[in-house]
């Protein structure tokens, strides 16, 4: 059965395209119809064509976003039904996915015959998409929607903490975040709220004194520019979340922290090579791996966790105090053109109003 979808499609930067999109709804799916969305760097990197040409070739027209949530308009899975409110979970892993794949024992976020929504994959932009049922979580009646709006950037943060045997050691017991803005301040969250890190033991580092007022009711911050890290002892686990031109300061400072065969986990993306100083990485036998996106598993825990009213509170300090209503693609366009213009510390919502 094919169903027929409106979307808003990037065409080019800064350009997008109200067209249609036909899907196929196969046994197990569900029709979902998208109502908020949340801008992501990611789709600011497409929308202001700050990715290579080549990437901007090969994955444009696509609809943007990978952060949204939605109510069921039909559902072909037995758990689920008409009505339901839901968080979509964007990565789409070969295994739920029509046609034919070799098998694989990877994580469904390193699947290479995955796809990802707002990624080289029509995204979260269209007024009906057919979704595979295993790729949404419900939403509580009792959780407010703009918290669950932010499960899927939470989850990045918190896919990288559960990959890990153990984050703090006897003689380590401490955890650092480098990153003062939405992934480091996610990752502090979870990392005290769902595993318990006291603010004794957490540690963020920032290089803005306002934004990391923020962190101050669960971590212990410091500013980067006049921190001795070199005499600091014991931090077992560092999270990397700056990115961009700050991933090689920030790396290089982490290792400089560390405690001997500790880990660092690196989360900030860049699109430059960064210089590492491996030579104290190996006199350290430390550990660096590298985290991407996420499974379903960090959506149900968060929607879980975010029952903790503390928890819940941390967060709201990244929802805005207004959406941008769209319905038109100058409206989105408008959205877009803000964000870029503006990248503050709260998430930029979009309302969906398809005619």
């Amino acid at each position: 059965m094919s169903i027929e979808s409106k979307a808003y499609r990037l065409i080019q930067p800064g350009e997008f395209e109200y067209t249609t999109i036909n899907h196929e709804f196969r046994d197990g799916d569900v029709i979902v119809n998208p109502s908020k969305a949340s801008v992501c760097h990611a789709d600011l990197r497409y929308y202001t064509g700050n990715r290579r040409k080549e990437a901007l070739d090969k994955k444009l027209p696509m609809a943007l976003f990978h952060e949204g949530i939605g109510t069921i308009e039909d559902s072909k899975h037995p758990d689920y039904q008409k009505g339901d409110k839901l968080v979509i979970v964007p990565n789409i892993p070969s295994r739920l996915r029509a046609g034919e794949f070799e098998e694989t024992d990877l994580l469904d976020n390193y699947d290479e015959n995955a796809v990802f929504m707002g990624s080289g994959y029509d995204g979260i932009c269209q007024d009906r998409m057919v979704v595979p049922g295993d790729n949404i979580v419900k939403i509580p009646d009792t959780l407010d929607e703009d918290v669950a709006l932010l499960a899927e950037l939470c989850s990045v943060s918190l896919f990288p903490i559960n990959q890990l045997k153990e984050i703090t050691t006897k003689s380590s017991p401490q955890v650092a975040v480098f990153g003062d803005g939405p992934v480091g301040y996610l990752a502090a969250t979870a990392l005290h709220y769902i595993y318990g890190i006291e603010k004794e033991n957490l540690i963020v580092f920032g290089a803005i004194e306002e934004k990391l007022q923020s962190f101050e009711n669960f971590a212990t911050t410091h500013l980067v520019f006049d921190y001795d890290f070199n005499s600091h002892k014991g931090v077992h686990t560092v999270f990397e979340c700056c990115g961009g031109k700050f991933s090689e300061s920030a790396i290089n400072q982490a290792i400089d922290l560390i405690d001997r065969q500790g880990q660092i986990v690196l989360m900030g993306v860049t699109e430059d090579l960064v210089g590492i100083n491996t030579r104290d990485v190996l006199e350290k036998g430390l550990t660096l791996s590298g985290s991407s996106r996420s499974t379903k598993h960090e959506f149900e825990q968060l929607i879980a966790s975010f029952e903790n009213e503390d928890y819940q509170q941390a967060l709201k300090k990244l929802i805005p105090d207004d959406y941008y209503d769209i319905y038109s693609t100058e409206d989105l366009k408008k959205a877009m053109d803000d964000t870029a213009a503006h990248k503050g510390w709260k998430k930029t919502y979009l309302r969906y109003h398809w005619s």
